[in-house]
């Protein structure tokens, strides 16, 4: 640095030093104002350093970031006291008296070296100040503490050492270094090598870069490369990012869940069993069944273990200090309500497939530790169950997905649609029904149950139906089932009976057509060649019941029993898939219903049928035991 830049630097230094003291007589202005008067040195930053705080001298030359304190670069320093750390944890000296590593260098100047150095020149002036240290952390300076003020817990003993490229800052103790939560899941990580756990998997998707324009190089190596003195990177996780939870960002803020080793394994171990792709795809692509089940097995494991505390302030109770919902980062709108966990009863209701998890109370009791940039907590088991996490409820609806007609074409040529033919013209259904809310009480005078209608609630509906094209034929329909994974499902059709076709909001009345449903369910999965091959065939014999919603079937329950709530969830029942076909282009898994009504039975029995939609409801045993409800 020339003279003429020197003498600016320290001119603006001490013409703001002595602004200072123009005000310096207000009493209001010396209750807070505890430092800024300006201490010339003539040296560099290194050298003030060297001769005040000639420990943290040597870590600095021994790690190589002698040379950029010397360089024309502008830098503040606070410099911890001999003494106030452990020297032996960075260098030791060897038998010719030179400074020797004992630590990763990474380590030492990102953690220690950098922790204590801000780019740009900052003076004690008494306010409170937030500041950037080079390692991208940020501190707090402050007037308060001791005679010269203090930062991150630190005192500053002596203040304001305006040096030739910058000024020192002395201080009596180490700045901690503050985690954020990758650095945090990385100190956690207790697996062993070639083991499975959180931190394991994100290792393989950093994707770290080196910001050049923010770096600072000297010179160039034997063949042509830059050297570079002090490196910024810039931080990058695919798989972090892939889930909208950068939280190696230190301008971030989240909570994080952390798995230990052996919890995560465990629900790995369960995530891949339910991702046996079909081997067929082998044929294809060598080796992707495995691949696919690992990468799988890996997002499932760390699903909803991230929380974005900006994306839930409006959930948060300040008075209590909890949150009344937690949304993860995965959470979508659109598929609400999953990825979404309670700590109390929204006051319109659950939905019907959420039960109250708090899941933050359940984290709160692992370890916590506070980071840069949010909270993590290491727990020893999931909060969150499988099949909350990601054995997920699936329901395609016949308004969304048209029901299918796909042909298929033999070895010989011909072309077919057996497995999913459709007879007649489908036909739908739109409009609005009543759920009733009712009450029973007991008649004093008869002691008979009487039933009172208290309320009601709209919903809306859609149905599908299929007609034959005469009274030979029994129509089939099917529908294509996405993202299945190999494990037990309950499988539900949701139906309306057949008097309801001409609309409810119409006049419509169970004596208008009170014949029932006569059909079979035939599932087909794709077998190891890649085709449709029929698995399984549920037989219902004989439906006109109307059953709550998950409940089995029961037996000689009419529909013309329940004209207020026609909609009917009929549980058809479980079945295990052999493959997963979790986010493929091509389903795995269909659906169909073979009406089964012959000449003799159409007075009994409609050969037409309405359907709303298909449910696969996951079965697990153990996230049953998980799913119990938390009290508030």
């Amino acid at each position: 640095m020339n003279n003429k830049i020197k003498n600016t630097f320290r001119l603006g230094i001490i013409a703001a030093a002595g602004a200072a003291a123009m005000v310096s007589c207000s009493d209001t202005w010396d209750d807070h104002y505890k430092g800024g008067a300006v201490i010339e040195f003539n040296g560099t930053t290194l050298q003030a350093i060297e001769e005040n705080a000639p420990d943290f001298a040597k870590v600095i030359k021994a790690y190589g970031f002698d040379r950029e304190l010397a360089s024309d670069n502008v830098y503040t320093i606070w410099a911890p006291a001999d003494g106030s750390f452990t020297l032996s944890d960075y260098v030791v000296q060897g038998n010719m008296g030179e400074l020797l590593r004992v630590a990763d260098s990474t380590d030492v100047v990102d953690r220690f070296i950098k922790n204590h150095i801000a780019r740009y020149a900052v003076s004690q002036n008494g306010t409170e100040q937030d500041i950037m240290l080079l390692n991208t952390k940020m501190a707090t300076m402050t007037g308060e503490g001791s005679a010269e003020g203090s930062i991150e817990a630190c005192d500053i003993t002596r203040a304001n050492l305006s040096c030739a490229n910058g000024i020192l800052h002395l201080i009596d103790g180490e700045m901690d270094y503050k985690n954020n939560i990758y650095e945090q899941i990385r100190s956690w990580d207790d697996a062993g090598e070639d083991e499975a756990s959180l931190y394991a998997y994100l290792e393989e998707y950093n994707a770290d870069s080196l910001d050049e324009n923010k770096s600072i190089s000297r010179g160039v190596d034997a063949y042509g490369n830059k050297i570079w003195i002090d490196s910024v990177t810039i931080r990058n996780n695919t798989a972090l990012r892939s889930v909208d939870a950068p939280v190696y960002e230190e301008d971030s803020s989240f909570i994080a869940i952390i798995p230990t080793a052996k919890a995560y394994q465990k629900r790995l171990e369960i995530a891949k069993s339910l991702l046996v792709f079909n081997p067929s795809e082998d044929a294809v692509v060598p080796g992707i069944c495995d691949s696919l089940q690992n990468y799988y097995g890996n997002m499932f494991a760390m699903s909803d273990l991230f929380y974005n505390k900006n994306l839930n302030a409006k959930a948060y109770d300040e008075g209590t200090e909890n949150y009344d919902s937690l949304r993860s980062t995965l959470f979508k709108s659109w598929n609400w309500p999953y990825n979404l966990y309670y700590s109390k009863e929204p006051r319109l209701g659950l939905h019907p497939d959420k039960q109250v998890n708090d899941i933050l109370t359940k984290a709160k009791a692992g370890t916590m530790a506070e980071c840069s940039n949010g909270e993590a907590y290491l727990v020893d088991e999931y909060p969150m169950s499988v099949t909350e996490q990601f054995f997920k409820k699936l329901q395609v609806m016949a308004s969304d997905r048209s029901l299918d007609q796909t042909q298929t074409t033999n070895s010989q040529g011909q072309t077919t649609n057996a497995y999913t033919r459709l007879i007649g013209t489908p036909y739908s259904r739109s409009g609005v029904i009543y759920d009733y809310e009712t009450e029973t009480s007991i008649d004093e005078e008869t002691g008979e149950e009487v039933t009172t209608v208290t309320g009601y609630t709209m919903r809306n509906y859609h149905f599908y139906g299929v007609p034959p094209q005469n009274d030979a034929q029994q129509p089939y329909i099917a529908f294509k089932v996405p993202n299945t994974l190999s494990g037990t499902y309950e499988l539900y059709l949701v139906t309306c009976p057949i008097w309801a076709k001409n609309g409810f909001e119409d006049g419509a009345k169970p004596e208008d057509d009170p014949r029932g449903y006569r059909f079979y369910t035939n599932i087909y999965e794709r077998n190891e060649k890649g085709e449709y091959a029929k698995a399984e065939r549920l037989s219902i014999e004989d439906f006109r019941g109307i059953h709550p919603e998950y409940e089995g079937l029961s037996e000689k329950n009419y529909y013309i029993t329940n004209y207020e709530n026609p909609i009917d969830t009929l549980y058809l029942g479980d079945y295990t898939f052999k493959n997963a076909y979790y986010n493929r282009s091509e389903e795995g898994v269909l659906i169909q219903f073979q009406v089964q009504v012959n000449s003799k039975l159409v007075d009994q029995y409609s050969r037409e049928m309405l359907f709303s939609s298909i449910i696969l409801k996951p079965k697990f045993e153990e996230a049953k035991e998980e799913e119990e409800s938390v009290e508030e």
